[in-house]
């Protein structure tokens, strides 16, 4: 069914909120005009209403009318008295939406929108709408349970980076091409989420990157501008996977187990939202919450800049160490291990081997050295002493300073090359200097014989 064709700036606002949210805006802006024309006319239009807020807001505060509190509570209140084809009344949670779509409107157009004086109503809680909660072990049975690749990658994407199912359908191939031919893990992302337009960087870890190339091998050469994701079968709304196709996937997938309790007319608790709900509280205790909130494309203030300078290795050996809470195979770390060992060509148990082999070998060195010194101190303590009872006492005088000097040549040696030194102990040169004084005390007595 054809929609109403709004003004210029109205469509060129829908075209940026995208497809999905935009026929959803779309519908709520034809309700408002509806309304809005009731009031003043079948002309009316979003141009007038604009002009009138902006003529209203140039005005002193103490005489403006507060119109846009006035027309939104009036809207609201029209609502109310709405059916639907069934003759149904509107329900809360579709009016708030409404509401959203206006106040969003007027945002973009920088008129300020405060709810704080509109009366608008609480939503309705829906049996089953919540988000369900992931055990690891729940996310493999998930991704098994998937029947394609793609599907397998479009979980593990999502679980692993945090991202939402519109940012995963806005990606290109060119936002991981350069890192994916390279083999690098894991794959960091330089993003700006649409609905917000905060500039945001994430990871895709081993997981996904490991089910995104399984996914792409099946769709042959890609260009950079192609969608990461795309449909089966295009259609005339171009070859870009939409948020509607994921949301029915994960809820085929969702009925294939057990653990996933679905209600009728309830929302899909294994929706993907709620892995990006998973992404966040699995990193809870690893990760601070500024860094959680950045990667997932929240607004954190002044602190984003600080994350979006820090360098890519830094940011990604943090994503690696809390990687092992997101892992259902393998992790990044574990595989960058694996290759290096492989292009060493050296298996771990090899190289532990090798290790403990060097050093036995170490200690066997240190101990030939150890003997070496040991001989060289035995042979030079046997010279000395076959030279005492080969000389007369004034050569064994001149035998005693060269023992000196080479005792003090060995010590300079030794600072010089810290090498053992081969000494005498105490014992045996006070041993020595009784052999030279009994020796001295023979040539007393036999001079005195003569």
């Amino acid at each position: 069914m054809l929609r109403e064709k709004f003004d210029d700036e109205v469509e060129k606002y829908l075209v940026l909120k995208g497809k999905a949210t935009g026929q959803v805006y779309a519908s709520a802006y034809t309700k408002f005009l509806i309304f809005y024309r009731a009031k003043y006319g079948k002309d009316a239009s979003f141009p007038h209403f604009f002009k009138r807020v902006y003529d209203d807001l140039k005005k002193p505060i103490s005489e403006q009318e507060d119109l846009v509190d006035i027309e939104l509570t009036d809207f609201i209140n029209w609502l109310k008295q709405q059916k639907t084809q069934k003759g149904e009344e509107l329900s809360a949670n579709l009016i708030r939406l409404y509401f959203a779509a206006i106040q969003n409107l007027l945002k973009w157009k920088h008129i300020p929108v405060s709810s704080c004086f509109i009366k608008i109503p609480a939503a309705n809680g829906k049996d089953g709408n919540g988000k369900h909660k992931w055990k690891i072990e729940q996310i493999k049975a998930f991704v098994d349970a998937a029947s394609s690749y793609r599907e397998k990658a479009i979980i593990l994407c999502a679980f692993q980076s945090g991202l939402g199912v519109n940012e995963l359908c806005e990606l290109n191939y060119g936002d991981v091409q350069d890192q994916l031919e390279a083999g690098i893990l894991p794959i960091c992302l330089e993003l700006v989420r649409q609905k917000t337009q905060v500039h945001f960087k994430t990871f895709f870890g081993h997981d996904a990157v490991k089910y995104l190339k399984l996914y792409l091998e099946t769709r042959g050469k890609l260009l950079p501008g192609d969608p990461l994701f795309a449909k089966e079968r295009e259609r005339g709304d171009g070859p870009r996977l939409s948020p509607e196709i994921i949301e029915q996937s994960f809820s085929e997938i969702a009925k294939k187990l057990d653990f996933i309790k679905l209600k009728d007319d309830a929302y899909n608790p294994a929706r993907p939202h709620s892995l990006r709900a998973a992404f966040n509280s699995r990193l809870i205790s690893k990760i601070p919450e500024d860094l959680r909130n950045f990667w997932m494309g929240h607004c954190v203030g002044g602190v984003a800049r600080a994350y979006l300078n820090m360098p890519d290795d830094d940011m990604c050996q943090m994503y690696m160490s809390a990687e092992e809470s997101l892992k259902i195979e393998k992790t990044s770390r574990e595989v960058q291990t694996e290759i290096a060992t492989a292009k060493s060509g050296v298996s771990p148990a090899l190289e532990a081997g090798v290790k403990a082999l060097e050093t036995e070998v170490k200690s066997f060195n240190e101990k030939i050295a150890e003997v070496k010194y040991l001989k060289a101190k035995v042979e030079s303590l046997e010279t000395l002493y076959n030279k005492l009872f080969e000389v007369s006492p004034e050569e064994l005088r001149e035998l005693m300073q060269e023992v000196s000097r080479r005792k003090f040549a060995q010590q300079k040696e030794q600072e010089k090359q810290s090498m053992p030194v081969v000494t005498s102990s105490q014992e045996e040169l006070h041993e020595l200097r009784q052999k030279v004084s009994r020796i001295e005390q023979q040539e007393k007595d036999k001079k005195s014989a003569e």
